[in-house]
């Protein structure tokens, strides 16, 4: 090929990226995975998952972070914070999948095996974390010096209503 087709190749190309978002994106993620597997050697991989670590982002966690921003809305003062979770946290980790399919009288069987992405650091191997889910809340009750006060309250209940989507009937503000 010469310089100018790769010129005018390249042209074509950022034209497309630049007005069609979706595949920019796809883009940027198959260079990240191939970083990845770059960096891991795209080998590492183990038959069961690890041990679950420290659930780090625990129903306590959570508590003692909303009694740490709650104290500093103004006029709340002390405070207490109980949550009420429909599950517990979950560490969600990167799968390698190797899947064939078989077609057979119009119907397809598919068979997958899944193996986790070890990476190896200084304290060893784990799992490669793709994400960290935070427990469901689906309720709230909070007892603060400054809870007698309608103002107080409101401010509690819109706080906890936009961190944790919860409708205010599931909110308790008391004073204490």
């Amino acid at each position: 090929m010469t310089a100018e087709r790769w010129k005018t190749a390249l042209r074509r190309v950022t034209d497309v990226l630049r007005h069609d978002r979706k595949t920019a994106l796809l883009l940027l993620g198959a260079e990240a995975l191939l970083i990845v597997l770059l960096f891991t050697g795209g080998k590492q991989t183990a038959e069961k998952a690890p041990e679950p670590q420290a659930d780090p982002v625990s129903a306590q966690a959570l508590e003692q972070e909303l009694c740490n921003l709650l104290g500093s809305i103004e006029g709340v003062g002390a405070v207490r914070v109980m949550l009420r979770t429909a599950s517990s946290g979950e560490t969600v980790y990167a799968a390698n999948t190797d899947g064939t399919a078989e077609k057979r009288d119009a119907q397809t069987n598919r068979k997958e095996k899944n193996s986790v992405v070890i990476i190896k650091n200084t304290q060893g191997e784990s799992g490669l974390v793709v994400r960290e889910d935070y427990p469901a809340v689906t309720g709230a009750a909070v007892v603060c010096e400054g809870g007698g006060d309608p103002v107080v309250c409101e401010r509690v209940v819109r706080t906890i209503s936009a961190l944790f989507d919860l409708k205010s009937n599931h909110i308790s503000v008391m004073p204490m």
